[in-house]
């Protein structure tokens, strides 16, 4: 029995060390940009782009554009039900 798609993908956005550091600042601020984000982390704009992409991507974050800027939330509906999707599987296996 494998691993539905959409958790694959959610453990392998998390498995990052720079997407779990990017993911920690939503707990303090709610909204960031993507020049937020670098400036936060110490990272290229181009790789701080990639991994929000990565994070969207793998439903941990939603994002709007508002004029020339992309906004980031946490998307923390997704990833209640991917942690009980989880939780599910696991507890067929284990």
């Amino acid at each position: 029995m494998a691993l539905p798609n959409n958790i694959q993908k959610f453990l392998q956005a998390l498995a990052n060390e720079n997407r779990q550091r990017i993911m920690l600042l939503f707990a303090s601020q709610p909204v960031l940009t993507v020049s937020e984000v670098a400036e936060r982390t110490q990272l290229g704009m181009s790789t701080s782009s990639e991994h929000l992409k990565q994070l969207k991507e793998a439903g941990l974050l939603n994002s709007e554009k508002i004029g020339k800027e992309v906004e980031y939330r946490a998307n923390v509906a997704q990833i209640q039900q991917t942690l009980d999707q989880l939780g599910a599987f696991l507890k067929q296996c284990c």
